[in-house]
Order: structure tokens, then C-alpha cells, then sequence
């Protein structure tokens, strides 16, 4: 099954499980895990969520997952590569000025996405289960033209999930308090990793209301490393995801990412990985030809 994924942009799998067999490894793909119908706890990168019917899951290539099932689970899991987010890019700058792979990369790695917690606007989420629904009966079904409704369905869908994840980051859903506001810090250095205007401490302190000096020393207490370690971090994980799923030059990954220059890029990412960007994605990709 996944030898057929990396030659297709998409799969649409339909599971009915009572056991899970086992850890899902990661795998070359982004994934949408839907629950249909069931019950039980879904854990995805040492952390446990409850999932009941509704609930939405996102898994980004480097995440490990599996579920304990308590009660018949029906799954609809939607899995797409690299190349589906690049032609819905394509289809989007014909329609809309957005940058699905920014986009892509704020939604699968934001906090609420992991714990299945998406939704704010309840029009939105029927909205999204009748795409799911719809999404389900095409595979089925195989109807005329059902490639492009699937594609255009997954599209609309996480438009509406980006859209529900920056509602979640407004002040009136979650108070500015104690943990609440270190995921939104989170979230928001995730949002603003493209504008390192953003990503300046006196900008995040700004927005957040708290002094530089504060701001930092809470950040830390919170998630035990300073901001700038975080923004490194996670830039550097963007740095992974596309030398092993695009065909983006080193260049202009630094350039996209904010970073000085190639060389400044190399030399961060040897200390970080102890190997060259080059490297690193020729053993990433000797790995996928491999699983």
C-alpha cells in the first residue's frame, strides 16, 4: 500500500478495527485520522488523547501513532505526500494568494491538531464531517470525475482547519494563563516562522503583554528551553520535512526559513543533525526507496 502511495499524490483508507495490530511508524505522508464511529485513547508521539466519534486527527511523516481501542472503531484515514500539497498549491495561486506549504506546515504541527481538539465553529465541523462523508463515498464508489472532487474536498477541509486553528489562538477561547499561554506562544511562533519581524522577542512580548524579560523566563519554565532554542528547533524540523519530501534547493529552504544564507544554514544544521543538509537527504531518501 504505501509502495503505491509514493508513486500517487493521495490514498483514502476505510479501517473497521476492534485491536490495533501495532505503532504506526512514520511513514513519507501527511495523514487526516477520522473517527467514524468507536471508542478509545489515540497516542501519537508519547502523548494521550480520548477519541470518540468526530474526533480529528493530523499526522505529519515524522510522527509515531496507535490507538487502544475500547470499543469497534471506524477509521477513515486520508494519507498525501509532498506532491498533493504541491498541486494544491498549484490549483490554489489560480485562485487565491496562499502558500499551501506554509499553510500545511502550521496545521499539521499545531498543538490541537495532535489531541484532536480542531473545531470552534460548530457550522464548520458539520461542514467538515459531510466532506469526510463525501471524501468516503467516492473512493467507494469511483464515480466520474471522483479524483478531482476528492482533491477539492481535502482542499475546502483544511482551509476550514486552518480557519478553526486560528480561532483557537484568539484570547477570548483561551484564557492568558499558566500553560494555556505557552501554547499559544506555540502556536504563534508557529504561525510567524516565515517573519522573523514576528519571532523578535519585544514583538512577543508586545502581543502577549509581558515584558521581554518575563516573556522569556516563563517561556522556559514552561517548556524547559528559551524561545530562540524553540524557533531553532522547529525551523530545523521544517528543514527535515522538506529535504526528505520536495525537491527545494538548500538555498532556498534557507531563504524561505529566514535564515542568513546556505552556508549559516549548513553549519547550524550539521551541529543540530551531525550531518550536511545534502546528506541528510540523500539518507532520508535511500530510506523511503527502502520502507
Amino acid at each position: 500500500m504505501f509502495n503505491k502511495l509514493l508513486h500517487e499524490p493521495y490514498d483514502i483508507v476505510l479501517e473497521d478495527k476492534d485491536t490495533w495490530e501495532n505503532t504506526r511508524l512514520p511513514q513519507p505522508t501527511f495523514q487526516l485520522v477520522y473517527i467514524r464511529e468507536g471508542n478509545g485513547h489515540y497516542h501519537i508521539n508519547g502523548n494521550r488523547y480520548e477519541y470518540h466519534p468526530g474526533k480529528l486527527f493530523l499526522v505529519t511523516p515524522e510522527d509515531r501513532y496507535h490507538c487502544d481501542i475500547t470499543g469497534h472503531t471506524a477509521f477513515t484515514i486520508i494519507r498525501f505526500t509532498q506532491l498533493f500539497i504541491t498541486q494544491l498549491k498549484d490549483d490554489a495561486e489560480r485562485l487565491e494568494l496562499c502558500d499551501w506549504m506554509k499553510k500545511t506546515d502550521y496545521i499539521f504541527n499545531n498543538f490541537h491538531t495532535k489531541a484532536g481538539c480542531i473545531f470552534r465553529d460548530a457550522a464548520d465541523e458539520s461542514m467538515a464531517q459531510a466532506l469526510l462523508g463525501s471524501i468516503a463515498r467516492e473512493h467507494q464508489q469511483h464515480g466520474k470525475g471522483y479524483q478531482l472532487i476528492i482533491r477539492q474536498s481535502i482542499s475546502i477541509l483544511l482551509n476550514l482547519i486552518a480557519r478553526n486553528l486560528l480561532m483557537s489562538e484568539s484570547p477570548d477561547v483561551q484564557e492568558n494563563n499558566g500553560p494555556f499561554s505557552v501554547l499559544r506562544m506555540i502556536s504563534y511562533l508557529q504561525e510567524h516562522v516565515y517573519q522573523p519581524e514576528m519571532l523578535r522577542m519585544s514583538a512577543l512580548a508586545a502581543h502577549f503583554n509581558m515584558s521581554v524579560h518575563y516573556l522569556g523566563e516563563y517561556f522556559k519554565k514552561h517548556t524547559g528551553e528559551s524561545v530562540q532554542d524553540y524557533i531553532i528547533g522547529y525551523k530545523l524540523k521544517l528543514v527535515d520535512i522538506r529535504l526528505s519530501y520536495s525537491n527545494m534547493r538548500v538555498r532556498e529552504i534557507a531563504q524561505e526559513l529566514g535564515f542568513t544564507d546556505e552556508s549559516y544554514l549548513s553549519r547550524l544544521f550539521k551541529k543540530y543533525r551531525g550531518t550536511t543538509p545534502g546528506m541528510y537527504r540523500k539518507m532520508n531518501r535511500k530510506q523511503e526507496i527502502l520502507h
